[in-house]
């Protein structure tokens, strides 16, 4: 999948997700702990806006994060079925 094509998909996947985040709801919508967005933030690879003593993280910026990092498709919806099965 080209990179166009990835942010094109992730942008379907995220259409409802507000255009302003917070860690904690970056957290939810990617199903991980606050404290790794927080380290994504602290180490610079996801790009973040202090705001009233706190960060707010937007969805172009987010979008761009997960395009750069992700693979194409999961490994495991290409090898198994619906019910585990090869």
């Amino acid at each position: 999948m080209e990179s166009n094509e990835r942010i094109m998909a992730l942008e379907r996947l995220l259409r409802k997700c507000p255009d302003m985040l917070t860690p904690l709801s970056v957290a939810k919508w990617l199903h991980t702990s606050k404290n790794t967005i927080y380290q994504l933030i602290k180490e610079e690879k996801l790009i973040a806006y202090k705001y009233r003593g706190g960060y707010l993280i937007s969805k172009a910026d987010l979008i761009e994060y997960l395009a750069d990092t992700t693979d194409d498709a999961p490994k495991w919806s290409r090898k198994f079925g619906r019910n585990g099965n090869e």
